[in-house]
C-alpha cells in the first residue's frame, strides 16, 4: 500500500511503487518480469499496488517444445500440400498439353487426332469444341472426296463414248489424233481418281472384297448398258472375303479392268466380273478377241493404249501380296490374286 505496508513477498516493492504512478505496466527486471497494477479505493482511502513477478525459467517453460510442434506442423503441411498442388497442376496442364499436341497433328494431316476432355470446366469445353470441329472438318473432307471421285467416275462414261466415236473416223490421221487426245484425257481423270483414293487409302488397310465389288458394279452396269453390253456379276460368297488392301485400292483394280474391257472391245461385247475365295481372287472376263500379247501388264507396251491401267492393276496386286494371271477363254480373262490379311499370331 502507499503507507508502506507489504502483503506477500513484496518482491521489488520499492520499484513497484514508483512505476505504479504511471498506471498499469509490465516491465523486465533482473531475473524475470514484473506486472504492476495500481488500485485506488478513494481519495482518502489511499492506493493499493498489486504486483506479480514471474521469473525467467517460468517464462521460457514450454517455448522450445512449442517451436518444435510448430516446425513439425509446418513440415506436415508442406509434405501434404505439395503433392496435392502438383496433382492439381497436372490435372490442368495435362489436358491443355494434349489439346496443344492434337491441334498440330490434325493440321499436319492426322485426321484421327482427338483429345479426351478432362480438367477444369473451361478446359473440358475447349477439348469438346476441338473434337466437334475435327469431326465436322473430317466429314466435310470425306464428302468433298466423294464428290470429286463421283464426278471423275461420271466423266468416264462420256469419255468412253468419245473413244468409240473416235474409232469410227475414217481418216487414220484424224482418228489417231482424236484417240490420243482422249487417252490423255483418260489419264488425267484416272490421275484425279487415284489422287482421291490415295487419301482414302490411309484410313483403312483391309476390306471385304465382295461388298466393295457389289457396290461399284452398280455404276459400271449403267455404263455398260449405254454401250449395249451385258454384264454378269458373280460374287460367289455368302461370307466376307477379306483382302489385304483398302477399299480404294480394290476399286482401282476393278475400275481399270472394266475400263480396259470398255476401251479395247467394241460396243455390245459383254463381260463378267467374279469374286472367289481361298485365296481371294477378282476376275474380269470379256467376250472379245483376246489380248494382243502377254506383255500388256508392262506400262506402255499394250497396243491401242498406254498400258497404264493394267500396270496399275499388277502393282496394286503385288503390293497386297498377290499377282495377276491370264485365264482361259475365247476372249480375255484377267485374274487378280489378292493377299489375305495377316493375323497378329501369324505375324509373330
Amino acid at each position: 500500500m502507499n503507507n508502506g505496508t507489504t502483503i506477500g513477498q513484496g518482491i521489488y516493492a520499492s520499484e513497484a511503487l514508483g512505476l505504479a504512478q504511471s498506471g498499469s505496466v509490465v516491465t523486465e527486471v533482473t531475473d524475470g518480469a514484473l506486472a504492476i497494477v495500481p488500485v485506488t479505493f478513494g481519495e482518502d482511502d489511499g492506493q493499493l499496488v498489486v504486483t506479480a513477478f514471474v521469473n525467467n525459467d517460468t517464462l521460457r517453460e514450454g517455448v522450445n517444445s512449442s517451436w518444435l510442434i510448430l516446425a513439425a506442423l509446418g513440415i506436415v503441411v508442406i509434405v501434404g500440400t505439395v503433392p496435392l498442388a502438383d496433382r492439381l497442376a497436372v490435372s490442368i496442364t495435362r489436358p491443355v498439353r494434349e489439346l496443344s499436341d492434337a491441334a498440330p497433328r490434325w493440321a499436319g494431316g492426322d485426321l484421327s487426332a482427338r483429345v479426351v476432355p478432362s480438367g477444369p470446366n473451361e478446359v473440358v469445353e475447349s477439348g469438346e469444341a476441338f473434337n466437334q470441329l475435327a469431326e465436322r472438318l473430317t466429314d466435310l473432307l470425306a464428302a468433298e472426296r466423294e464428290r470429286i471421285a463421283d464426278l471423275s467416275h461420271r466423266l468416264r462414261t462420256p469419255i468412253a463414248a468419245l473413244r468409240l466415236q473416235a474409232e469410227t473416223v475414217d481418216d487414220p490421221g484424224e482418228r489417231d489424233a482424236l484417240i490420243g487426245d482422249i487417252v490423255h484425257l483418260e489419264g488425267e481423270v484416272t490421275a484425279l481418281i487415284e489422287d482421291v483414293r490415295s487419301t482414302e487409302s490411309a484410313e483403312a488397310t483391309i476390306c471385304d472384297l465382295p461388298a466393295v465389288v457389289a457396290q461399284r458394279m452398280g455404276f459400271w452396269r449403267v455404263v455398260a448398258s449405254a454401250q449395249q453390253r451385258s454384264v454378269d456379276v458373280d460374287l460367289h460368297s455368302d461370307s466376307p472375303v477379306l483382302v489385304n488392301l483398302p477399299a480404294a485400292e480394290v476399286l482401282s483394280i476393278l475400275d481399270n479392268l472394266v475400263q480396259n474391257v470398255l476401251t479395247h472391245t467394241v460396243a455390245g461385247v459383254g463381260f463378267t466380273v467374279s469374286v472367289a475365295s481361298g485365296p481371294p481372287r477378282l476376275a474380269v472376263a470379256d467376250e472379245g478377241d483376246g489380248l494382243p500379247s502377254t506383255d500388256v501388264f508392262d506400262r506402255g507396251s499394250s497396243s491401242g493404249g498406254s498400258g497404264l491401267g493394267l500396270d496399275i492393276v499388277r502393282r496394286v496386286a503385288e503390293t497386297s501380296g498377290g499377282g495377276v494371271t491370264l485365264g482361259d477363254g475365247p476372249g480375255t480373262t484377267i485374274v487378280v490374286h489378292l493377299g489375305e490379311p495377316v493375323s497378329p499370331t501369324e505375324a509373330r
